[in-house]
């Protein structure tokens, strides 16, 4: 399995009344993430079509608590389907701690309908392509 690994800065705003980071911050952690796979990847042609969540799941397995130092982000595709892909990703604490596990599913879309997955897109998915 090819793992793509990320950083990404906590912001204080990012914190709930406990001081813990908020639940609903870690997609925008996982967002950040996407785009820099996509960024390491050299696909840079992202914007010239649509692509749609249709599946977002976050498994909580740590607190994260404020600090300066960045957050990791592993991150790897799981799954590449005709019209859709899986990304799965584990966010750690500046300590290495696993904090939290999610997938998500993405969709390329066209108008009102799925689209297949355009073929530099595939390519770029598949060489971080988990293989079991």
């Amino acid at each position: 399995m090819t793992v793509l690994i990320t950083q990404v800065y906590r912001r204080f705003s990012d914190l709930d009344p406990l001081g813990h980071v908020n639940n609903v911050v870690f997609l925008d952690y996982l967002q950040e993430a996407r785009l820099r796979v996509f960024l390491q990847l050299d696909y840079f042609e992202i914007l010239e079509f649509i692509q749609v969540m249709v599946h977002q799941s976050i498994d909580f397995r740590h607190p994260l608590m404020y600090s300066t130092e960045p957050l990791t982000i592993e991150v790897w595709v799981s799954s590449i389907g005709n019209t859709s892909y899986s990304m799965k990703y584990r966010i750690l604490s500046e300590k290495g701690e696993l904090c939290a596990e999610a997938e998500s599913v993405m969709v390329c879309f066209d108008k009102d309908k799925a689209v297949p997955i355009p073929e530099k897109l595939r390519t770029a998915l598949q060489s971080i392509l988990e293989v079991e």
